[in-house]
């Protein structure tokens, strides 16, 4: 079953192949992918993230849905962020979710009042993340490769949910 999803998930994504055939099978492939990432059954509590990511993109899909001059999401930041969920170790607690207003996805884990984490998932490869732990705060920026949570943001996930013992893996 991961082989033959983590190949529809390749296939997914578009790439430079402009024949009709190449659309074809990449539509094909998103569906796959879609249905496998909404099956509880499969994917458990990432399958309830990504529906519930999936409803907060469609209230935010119109310009200004916030009353305050927000944009749209971009549905390429929603898929990107989607693929993102699905790609995430099973021992790591999942993040909240939310629309920024500049139109990307926000990932954010917050494990305590004075702790979080947040992943801004747009249209580029880039991920930008910024961390407040008490006192000590910091932004960076990791790339996006295949779909795969970089390295550098796993290892900050991991870093900052380990301390708080009341924070579990979904």
């Amino acid at each position: 079953m991961l082989a033959g999803y983590t190949a529809a998930v390749a296939l997914s994504r578009p790439r430079s192949a402009v024949s009709a055939e190449a659309e074809s099978v990449r539509l094909n492939a998103s569906i796959v992918v879609e249905q496998v990432h909404r099956s509880v059954a499969l994917f458990g509590p990432k399958a309830t993230l990504i529906s519930s990511l999936s409803v907060l993109g469609k209230e935010c899909r119109e310009p200004n849905w916030d009353g305050y001059v927000a944009e749209p999401v971009s549905l390429r930041a929603l898929r990107r962020a989607e693929d993102l969920i699905a790609s995430f170790p099973d021992d790591i607690p999942l993040p909240e979710c939310s629309i920024e207003p500049d139109g990307c996805v926000s990932l954010d884990w917050m494990p305590a009042p004075y702790r979080t984490l947040t992943v801004s998932v747009g249209e580029s490869d880039r991920l930008p993340y910024a961390w407040v732990d008490g006192t000590d705060r910091g932004h960076a920026v990791a790339r996006l490769v295949d779909g795969q949570l970089p390295p550098r943001i796993l290892a900050e996930i991991r870093r900052f949910t380990s301390h708080d013992p009341s924070v579990r893996a979904a």
